[in-house]
């Protein structure tokens, strides 16, 4: 009677034993757990406390930080490379802005010139590839302004409907030139924006130029105001055949399908989703109707907030 009562205690102090241990373990795995949350949501940089009474938890713990460590290097090292090249970007595209406009300049001059058919007809060819590389030169360079330049922007009373009517008809050529007619429709009053006029007219410039380069028809060109909101809408008709991934269109490089390998950079409109954000506004992109819509919203409350 005494051993089974003995064994009884014996059991009662294990079960005891483990209940307790049992408790410590889940107390310490609940800690490591919000630890690793904390890390994950970036709430903290700390690393996990490795004190624990288990030996094999605090073993885990001290790996998570080794992991947790190495990560830390890998993505500042990426972040370093990332800085380095948009700086390589900027300081390169700067350096050849020189010499393209001083070839752009004895091009012009020469196109002045009385000269034979054939030898006009090969200048206007070498001036028409170096007004291309001009312009691919300037989009990266002013990309990688958005990232590596700590420029302001700043807010002026606008008027975008005159800014709307000065965007057509300084892209009028350039329409002419493709046998394309916009189609305008604006308010019959004045809209206004409080807003970076600088940024304003490259978002706007960036579409109408996407635009004009890709249509296969004549370019819509909308503004309306929708309660608080200022609109501003450019469509045109797609290409027959040709791939358009509207979800797709803001992302850096990203030129789609054959169709428009033109050699562009597809940096355009990248360029207007990074300054729409930077002013308050969103953009999208949508097909309907085998027609590209592109629109921009600014919200004035919004706007005035840079």
């Amino acid at each position: 009677m005494d051993d089974i009562r003995i064994l009884c205690i014996i059991l009662a102090i294990i079960t005891i034993y483990l209940l307790l241990r049992y408790r410590n373990l889940r107390r310490e795995l609940t800690s490591v757990s919000k630890q690793l949350e904390a890390l994950v949501s970036d709430e903290t940089e700390k690393m996990i406390d490795i004190v624990f009474v288990d030996k094999e938890l605090e073993r885990l713990a001290g790996l998570l930080n080794e992991y947790n460590e190495k990560q830390r290097m890998v993505v500042a090292g990426a972040m370093r490379n990332e800085e380095y090249l948009k700086d390589s970007v900027a300081n390169i595209s700067h350096d050849l802005r020189t010499p393209l406009t001083v070839i752009l300049g004895h091009l012009q001059l020469l196109d002045t010139q009385a000269l034979p058919p054939e030898q006009a007809e090969r200048i206007a060819i070498v001036r028409n590839k170096a007004e291309r590389m001009k312009e691919l030169v300037e989009t990266f360079y002013e990309y990688s302004l958005l990232h590596t330049s700590g420029k302001e922007l700043k807010t002026e009373r606008i008027n975008v409907t005159n800014l709307m009517i000065n965007l057509i008809t300084e892209n009028a050529p350039a329409m002419e030139e493709k046998n394309l007619e916009p189609e305008v429709s604006l308010p019959e009053h004045s809209v206004y924006l409080e807003t970076d006029r600088e940024a304003l007219e490259r978002i706007l410039q960036n579409l109408m130029t996407n635009a004009i380069r890709y249509s296969a028809g004549n370019i819509g060109v909308r503004l309306t105001e929708e309660n608080n909101t200022v609109c501003f809408t450019v469509s045109n008709p797609v290409p027959q055949g040709s791939i358009v991934e509207p979800e797709r269109l803001f992302e850096r490089f990203y030129t789609g399908d054959r169709s428009r390998h033109d050699g562009s950079t597809g940096l355009g409109l990248a360029v207007v989703k990074e300054l729409t954000e930077k002013i308050g506004g969103e953009v999208k992109a949508e097909c309907r109707d085998d027609r590209l819509w592109m629109t921009v919203k600014i919200e004035r409350s919004k706007a005035i907030k840079i």
